[in-house]
């Protein structure tokens, strides 16, 4: 065999060399650790969804896990949606009694537009009247504005 070919076939076995450690190899090694999480589910267990979801664990079986989002809310999901078990890092502290929002704060009027004429005689049904007095009329969902001008 000349040279040339030689050095084809070399490069050609680094290459799926290479292509077996830059890809498989690690892709391989993510699939047993997911599945190695998967495994060491368990009722009671704290876990985050790839949604972005927390829940615990109610039920579990081959293919689904039945969550509790909220205390009385449950939530049925694939087991393959569960992202990873959660560690205390993961979730924010509860609010206290204290930090809690009032009802009777005013709204921050920096939010709302300050054109637009908040009343309850305002018209909500596609217009805005604003404080001037002018109407300017938005278009609802899915209408074609060439027909409307």
């Amino acid at each position: 065999m000349p040279q040339s070919q030689w050095s084809t076939l070399v490069l050609i076995a680094l290459m799926v060399v290479a292509f077996y450690f830059l890809i498989l190899r690690p892709q391989k090694k993510r699939q047993q650790a997911i599945q190695a999480t998967l495994s060491s589910l368990a009722p009671g267990s704290r876990v985050l969804l790839g949604s972005g979801l927390f829940g615990t664990i109610l039920a579990i079986g081959d293919r689904q896990a039945v969550l509790e989002i909220s205390p009385g809310v449950e939530l049925t999901v694939l087991k393959q949606a569960i992202v990873r078990t959660v560690t205390e890092a993961d979730e924010d502290s509860v609010l206290s009694d204290d930090d809690a929002l009032v009802d009777d704060e005013p709204l921050d009027q920096a939010v709302l537009p300050q054109d637009v004429d908040y009343s309850a005689g305002s018209n909500h049904t596609g217009s805005t009247v604003v404080s001037d007095g002018t109407d300017r009329t938005t278009p609802s969902a899915g209408a074609d504005p060439k027909r409307l001008s």
